[in-house]
């Protein structure tokens, strides 16, 4: 992503027994999870090990990142239509930079009285459609379709951005399936 001038986190990746080098505030993340199961922001060092003892709970490998200051958090999906790379509309998360600054499962999914998964981030309140006039959304797109031809993707693609305080995007994941909030 960076080679195709993205703006990416600096991270590094760990094995059991690897000691960050990256000074917080950094997120920790398991390399191989989903819904941001053991994800944990850490703010100082004393918080390192216990971060990276809930990421290797869920991976053998761990992402250390740097963390971006929050500005905002949008996803935005990539389509090819007629041979063209299309942006399709953002979607944005509530995410505040006090007292909620990362997402965690908990705005993702829930299990429902009888046991069930069900999305919490589509309800409207954690997640949103961004208005298409915002000026963040030309830029997003942009850097969106620079990630789809990175990562040599066909037909769609979805990624998420953490946009910083300047307005800058930062590349956080691409996503394997195509999934949006979709208002009927």
């Amino acid at each position: 992503m960076a080679a195709a001038g993205v703006k990416v986190p600096f991270g590094e990746l760990l094995r059991q027994g690897d000691i960050p080098t990256i000074k917080p505030p950094v997120v920790i993340k398991p390399a191989s999870s989903d819904n941001s199961c053991g994800v944990t922001l850490v703010k100082n060092v004393a918080d390192y090990d216990a971060a990276l003892k809930t990421a290797f709970e869920h991976s053998d490998e761990v992402l250390v990142e740097e963390y971006i200051e929050l500005g905002r958090e949008v996803r935005c999906g990539i389509v090819v239509k007629d041979g063209e790379l299309v942006g399709l509309p953002l979607e944005e998360y509530l995410v505040n930079p006090h007292d909620h600054p990362i997402r965690n499962y908990e705005d993702k999914l829930k299990r429902t009285n009888d046991g069930d998964l069900s999305l919490t981030a589509k309800d409207g309140v954690k997640a949103w459609m961004v208005d298409p006039s915002d000026p963040l959304t030309e830029p997003v797109q942009e850097v969106a379709k620079r990630c789809h031809q990175a990562l040599g993707c066909r037909h769609y693609s979805l990624f998420d951005f953490r946009i910083d305080p300047q307005g800058q995007p930062w590349f956080l994941e691409a996503g394997l399936y195509c999934s949006f909030l979709i208002k009927v």
